[in-house]
């Protein structure tokens, strides 16, 4: 059997670090008191001074921090093991993304229909979401042929 390709975890790999640096731009600020800079829009500081930006007390921004770290290092990971304590990381991949990819839905719906502002920021996010959510599917996928 053909060894599957790197390319989606690679792909994972980076979509996180990105992911990880928007998270860790929005908890910087967040610890600084400073003014987001939102690109697109200015919902930005709507969003995170709702009473949404936090869940169980915890700035949503630190939990993204945290998940995108947790994807990275499983994504690094990947590139080189197949499993961890029996688990296959494929597995954890696909299941990390889909955590992700279920928050960003959330969040972006919390965006539009509760608050009524968009943030630029949790936007990238969730589309970067979406994207390692593919990727880990695909490389879930070429993991487990039928």
């Amino acid at each position: 059997m053909a060894q599957p390709s790197h390319y989606p975890r690679m792909a994972i790999a980076l979509l996180a670090l990105i992911g990880l640096f928007d998270a860790a731009y929005l908890a910087l600020e967040r610890i600084t008191g400073g003014t987001i800079v939102c690109p697109v829009g200015g919902g930005c500081e709507t969003v995170q001074s709702s009473a949404y930006a936090t869940l169980f007390g915890v700035p949503v921004a630190y939990i993204g921090v945290a998940g995108y770290a947790a994807i990275l290092l499983s994504a690094l990971l990947a590139l080189n093991l197949d499993r961890i304590a029996g688990i296959p990381l494929s597995a954890v991949l696909l299941a990390l993304g889909s955590i992700a990819l279920l928050a960003g839905i959330y969040f972006s719906y919390l965006q539009l229909a509760v608050i009524g502002a968009i943030c630029f920021w949790c936007a990238v996010a969730a589309l970067l979401d979406l994207a390692i959510w593919i990727a880990a599917y695909l490389n879930w996928r070429a993991a487990h042929p039928r």
